[in-house]
């Protein structure tokens, strides 16, 4: 080697190492948080819960519409699969994956595991970004997963009373899957906002169920209508197509889906705001 090609060696020695890109970084956060979410024992309790309670919730209301069918064949044209399945997803299983999304959220504050976390990934908003996918995409594939098992279980019980529209029946199983995965990010938004477990969980309920109760309970119309802009009530009736049983929207599903994601965008950027200004 040459006393000219000496130097010219060091300094490529001494170059620094490129840095990752965004995507990389993004793809390794996401595969961390995918092994820390499926880690958790309470993670596949809360997806075997839910296929659960789905799956009794369509059997006993199965029955008792085949109880209902035997005394009154006539009720049986006016069954529908959506709206049954639709309110298994209201009443239980949006509650399945609020506890979810919680405790992917605020888990690690409660450990103070929050910090290696952000010294193996520094930049915060990966982090969340990696986070909310994850727990979105789970949400996605439990939430279309038991919407489906709910129509199959009706179907068994009630099939030979009321036929099926299979065509009917996956645009209910889509647009439950979506709308679930919206919550998911909406409430991981909020508990990395929030970073407590039951706080989280005590604002999800009442933003799914008890402010939208305490609205239609008012008796006042205009109070009933503003139920519609809450992200529960806006949901069902996108998956449920306005065939809700219990409630009916002053509007239609494009400004309700419209509705339900700017919560969840509200609560990423709330979310993110925290993320960043607040020591971990």
């Amino acid at each position: 080697m040459t006393a000219a090609a000496a130097p010219s060696a060091r300094t490529a020695a001494a170059a620094p190492a490129a840095a990752p890109s965004t995507a990389r970084v993004l793809a390794r956060a996401v595969a961390m948080e995918w092994t820390k979410l499926a880690s958790l024992r309470t993670t596949w309790w809360c997806v075997g819960l839910g296929f659960a309670v789905m799956a009794a919730f369509a059997l006993f209301m199965g029955i008792s519409m085949v109880e209902r069918f035997a005394e009154d064949p006539v009720a049986a044209s006016e069954f529908s699969y959506t709206q049954l399945s639709s309110q298994g997803v209201f009443y239980l299983v949006q509650f399945v994956v609020l506890t979810l999304s919680a405790i992917a959220a605020t888990n690690e504050y409660a450990t103070r595991a929050i910090a290696a976390t952000l010294q193996t990934v520094p930049r915060r908003g990966l982090v969340l970004a990696a986070r909310t996918a994850v727990t979105a995409g789970l949400a996605f594939a439990a939430g279309s997963a038991t919407t489906a098992l709910g129509i199959g279980v009706l179907w068994a019980v009630v099939g030979s009373y009321a036929p099926l529209d299979a065509g009917y029946a996956a645009t209910t199983v889509l647009g439950a899957g979506v709308c679930i995965a919206l919550l998911a990010v909406l409430f991981v938004g909020l508990g990395t906002a929030m970073r407590g477990t039951a706080g989280t969980i005590g604002a999800g309920f009442l933003l799914l169920l008890g402010i939208p109760l305490v609205l239609q309970l008012s008796g006042m119309q205009v109070l009933n209508d503003a139920a519609a802009y809450l992200p529960g009530t806006a949901a069902v009736e996108v998956y449920a197509a306005g065939d809700v049983g219990f409630y009916t929207a002053p509007h239609d599903g494009p400004v309700n889906l419209a509705t339900v994601l700017g919560w969840a965008v509200a609560a990423q950027i709330a979310g993110r705001t925290e993320l960043r200004v607040r020591d971990a």
